[in-house]
């Protein structure tokens, strides 16, 4: 059975700790702290000087992580046994980027060989549809790439897009993820359709979503073709039947697993519309990124673990000083689904109220996350993170090299980044006393991560998420939560299914629908058909 994080004698002693010190104060009266706080992987580095921890606090935390069993935990994740409890699965994120000559088993069967075996038949595709081979109904070679997925399927690919792709690349990605048609009509003005290739990914293959614009899309490449035209389709999903029902080629069905959620899915053949884009060079290069940072998660002793000690700091920041969200600010604009990335990860992982044996928890478990690229969110709500009243870690990623930028550009992103993650620790008392002069207080000390690194690059951006997915996994391991299952998500996906023929005006409302959904659909109702409409109950 899950014991609660509140039980730990550990813990006991973290709540009668004093930790009240501001940590600017701290980093002017140690001038070792920064050697001490500041981790490093390659090029990576991440410093956590600027939280108001102590020598004493990482030694408490360090036992804690041994008392809640993150060791064992760790292992387990990596060897494949069944850390989904919820759902009675595995889950093999790190299977998917492992390298070739690894062994994992699950149910007696080592999953490496299949995986590098939908990797290769990916590659062969991704080749092929690069230099020109795959072409279509028309006998042109295939110039756009549709990925149409939600949720899992869909933010990491175009967040690694956004990230590294260059403009020049052969093939052109555009994706669909909304369920009202807007987004299809948009793709559609900017695409020929005899040089389209859509990739209908769905681990499931029955999102209502995905597969409502799938079918559409077909639809609409066959009155485009004069008939129907399944070899400009590809199918990414663990369900092959549904895949073939489709009409779905064999050949071009790549199969994924059900031992890796949708939000982890990135390194598999869920990426083929970004590897399409950007090469199996660099999507390799990700992968490799993000097998680094599990070898040094499941290696690096625990006082240099970068996800382990920052899995260790959002819990004590989280549920034992407060803090309310965490705000993710990348310094570079490829990285601006970043923050929407990451909010899907940390969010429907650490969504949880109940320990991982369905005991109720009576503590603060994950945050929201949200953020923007750095220097846009300096001009809105940065006040807030200064001068408000919320808590929230601010969580800085900033490169270094600025190729290619004018003169006058050089170290204006750096200075800017560097200015604010300073502002917000230090802070700064008033010029003068009085009403007046309180306007421009900052109080500083408020929790703030700095990662810097070289570059982006695809090696880079591998290693950021890795590092994300495991610090999230450590958070959970603390918490005695799952962060590997979604529940909540299914019960607005069902309740959405029941209600879907009520608004097409094809059945009258379910008994469950509450009294505030019925008159929503009156209204919707009376507008629909053109009517006026008082707002009054029926």
């Amino acid at each position: 059975m899950t014991t609660a994080l509140t039980h730990s004698p550990v813990w006991q002693e973290l709540l009668g700790h004093d930790d009240t010190e501001h940590a600017g104060a701290l980093l002017g009266a140690d001038p070792g702290r920064v050697e001490r706080y500041c981790l490093h992987h390659e090029d990576l580095r991440v410093d956590l000087s600027r939280h108001p921890v102590t020598d004493s606090t990482w030694e408490r935390l360090l036992r804690l992580a041994e008392e809640r069993g993150v060791p064992g935990r760790i292992e387990a994740l990596f060897s494949g046994a069944s850390v989904n409890e919820s759902e009675g699965r595995p889950a093999l994120h790190t299977a998917l980027r492992s390298r070739p000559d690894a062994s994992i088993h699950v149910d007696g069967e080592d999953v490496i060989p299949a995986v590098y075996e939908e990797l290769q038949r990916m590659a062969a595709f991704v080749e092929a549809l690069r230099s020109g081979d795959v072409r279509g109904y028309d006998g042109r070679p295939l110039r756009h790439v549709v990925n149409i997925g939600i949720g899992g399927s869909e933010a990491g690919v175009t967040m690694a897009h956004q990230a590294l792709a260059d403009g020049d690349e052969p093939l052109r990605l555009h994706t669909v993820s909304g369920v009202d048609g807007r987004e299809l009509a948009a793709v559609w003005g900017r695409i020929d359709p005899a040089e389209t290739l859509f990739c209908v990914a769905s681990k499931s293959f029955s999102t209502l979503e995905t597969l409502t614009n799938a079918r559409t899309a077909w639809a609409w490449l066959e009155a485009e073709a004069g008939r129907p035209v399944p070899e400009q389709f590809v199918g990414i999903s663990a369900n092959e039947s549904a895949m073939a029902d489709f009409g779905i080629p064999a050949e071009r069905r790549f199969r994924i697993w059900e031992w890796v959620g949708g939000r982890y899915s990135l390194p598999s053949t869920m990426g083929l519309p970004l590897a399409a884009v950007i090469g199996m060079e660099r999507f390799n290069e990700l992968r490799r990124g993000m097998r680094a940072m599990d070898e040094h998660f499941r290696s690096a002793p625990a006082a240099q673990n970068i996800p382990l000690l920052l899995g260790l700091l959002g819990v004590w920041q989280i549920s034992l000083r407060g803090a309310t969200g965490h705000v993710v600010l990348p310094y570079h604009p490829g990285l601006r689904r970043l923050p929407a990335y990451l909010q899907q990860l940390d969010m429907e992982s650490l969504g949880k109220s109940v320990t991982r044996d369905g005991q109720p928890v009576d503590y603060p478990t994950g945050t929201s996350c949200w953020g923007e690229v750095g220097i846009n969110g300096q001009h809105s709500f940065f006040q807030w993170l200064h001068q408000g009243t919320g808590r929230v870690i601010a969580e800085f990623l900033v490169p270094v090299e600025e190729g290619g930028l004018p003169e006058r550009h050089a170290g204006l992103n750096l200075a800017s980044a560097l200015g604010q993650v300073q502002a917000l620790c230090q802070g700064q008392a008033p010029q003068g006393s009085g009403p007046e002069a309180e306007h421009h207080r900052y109080e500083g000390g408020r929790p703030v991560t700095l990662i810097l690194f070289r570059r982006l690059d695809a090696y880079t951006l591998g290693r950021l998420l890795a590092l994300h997915e495991h610090r999230v996994f450590v958070q959970a391991s603390l918490w005695g939560i799952n962060p590997f299952d979604q529940w909540g998500v299914e019960l607005g996906k069902r309740v959405a299914k029941g209600l879907a023929p009520v608004a097409r005006g094809e059945a009258p409302p379910p008994a469950e629908a509450d009294a505030a959904t019925r008159q929503a659909l009156r209204w919707a109702g009376c507008w629909g058909a053109g009517e006026s409409s008082d707002g009054t109950g029926v």
